[in-house]
């Protein structure tokens, strides 16, 4: 089994990265099942419970509302606290031959990495940081965001002042050299998709690389 952390701004292009390495691993009979657990609905219950929390008035313990209609994090200790519940789900979702595609933004990926996550998870684990700058993750949010509302969705977008106070700068170069778990970065400044065969590729490189050195089974 594997876990493939998919790391980098709201925005980045996590979705087309995770359909293409599922498609690779399974293409490569390194995995035949596959599962992707985003942090955001475990974010996006506070959120609400926080609303419920002021209707009952009662304080809001995680959140503010912004004025773009999206939500500010105000109890930082919510970014750690919603990672250790993935970790304990995690426990019950691991079987042979199951991807698990783990997905998060922070600004500190070596902490929440590290410090979260299970020796089992990070030993069968690798790290895809796709690299997008802060203006070009924006701006596909924004048009992922109108695109869902004018096709009649329920869409939720991260506010501009959380994303400038959470996502704006990360520890990217940290998380490269950490030496603890095996980090693939990906450019994905530009639009399209072609220029992420390569990536592609390395990313399954890793993966074969834990299958005969750390003697993960499939």
């Amino acid at each position: 089994m594997f876990y493939i952390f998919l790391m980098g701004r709201p925005g980045c292009g996590k979705s087309e990265i995770y359909r293409r390495v599922a498609e690779e691993l399974k293409n490569r009979k390194l995995a035949s099942d596959f599962m992707r657990v985003d942090d955001f609905p475990k974010l996006w219950a506070k959120f609400t419970g926080d609303d419920a929390a002021e209707k009952a008035g009662k304080p809001r313990k995680y959140s503010r509302a912004t004025a773009d209609g999206g939500y500010l994090v105000t109890n930082d200790g919510v970014w750690d606290e919603i990672l250790k519940e993935v970790d304990a789900d995690l426990k019950n979702l691991s079987r042979p031959g199951r991807a698990i595609f783990i997905e998060f933004s922070r600004p500190n990926y070596v902490h929440s990495i590290l410090n979260n996550f299970s020796k089992n998870v990070l030993d069968a684990g690798v790290v895809v940081y796709i690299d997008c700058s802060f203006e070009t993750c924006w701006q596909r949010n924004v048009r992922r965001h109108e695109a869902a509302v004018a096709a009649g969705g329920d869409d939720h977008l991260v506010s501009r002042e959380e994303m400038e106070k959470t996502y704006l700068h990360d520890d990217r170069d940290a998380l490269v050299k950490n030496g603890k778990i095996s980090v693939v970065v990906v450019d994905n400044e530009k639009d399209g998709t072609e220029h992420l065969a390569g990536a592609t590729a390395s990313v399954l490189a890793e993966m074969e690389k834990i299958v005969k050195t750390r003697k993960i089974g499939i």
